[in-house]
């Protein structure tokens, strides 16, 4: 019984350190994407030391629920080096669509439009609320959810992204580089 635990933590221990190698061998080849605020957004952002990505679906419940909390997100960060995108890669996005809904959604941010899921497919996006940080070289430093919870927030809800954003603005590695994302699958084709 004993070596059985014992091989199950070796496992788990051996899972953990693959998810952060992976996260850590994920490189953004450099993008460039129309943004609904009638910009062209550079990628990796030279306007910011990290950019967090999250990928957008319009007609998903869980990406409504997330609208105030990415309102949250960009208020707390917007000054302090991070350059937060929401982007669309779902093959109904249209910069007109996505402008009234982020006019809809009270976005203080503009959407990023990704025809023929490049960035979706160079990040492997598969849900809405996947979110990833790049820094300035474009190298990922973290992927998954936005936080622990598919609607309401509860009390012993864990945030991923806000974590993620706080220890690599403190210089400290990311203590989850991968996550579990709460969202529907995105319709890239």
């Amino acid at each position: 019984m004993v070596s059985c635990a014992r091989a199950l933590c070796a496992s788990a221990l051996l899972l953990c350190a693959c998810a952060s190698t992976q996260t850590a061998a994920l490189r953004l080849p450099p993008m460039r994407l129309s943004s609904t605020r009638g910009e062209v957004q550079v990628l990796p952002s030279p306007r910011a030391p990290l950019t967090a990505l999250v990928f957008f679906s319009a007609d998903c419940d869980c990406q409504r629920a997330h609208d105030a909390r990415l309102r949250e997100l960009y208020q707390r960060y917007r000054g302090r080096g991070v350059d937060l995108l929401v982007v669309d890669s779902e093959v109904a996005a249209s910069l007109v669509r996505d402008a009234a809904l982020a006019r809809q959604r009270a976005y203080p941010f503009g959407v990023l439009i990704d025809h023929g899921g490049r960035l979706a497919h160079a990040l492997e996006a598969e849900y809405a609320t996947y979110s990833v940080v790049i820094d300035a070289a474009g190298q990922v430093r973290f992927r998954g959810g936005i936080d622990s919870d598919y609607r309401d927030l509860h009390d012993d809800a864990r945030f991923y992204l806000r974590d993620a954003l706080d220890d690599l603005l403190a210089g400290r590695p990311v203590r989850a580089p991968e996550a579990k994302t709460l969202g529907c699958a995105l319709r890239l084709w």
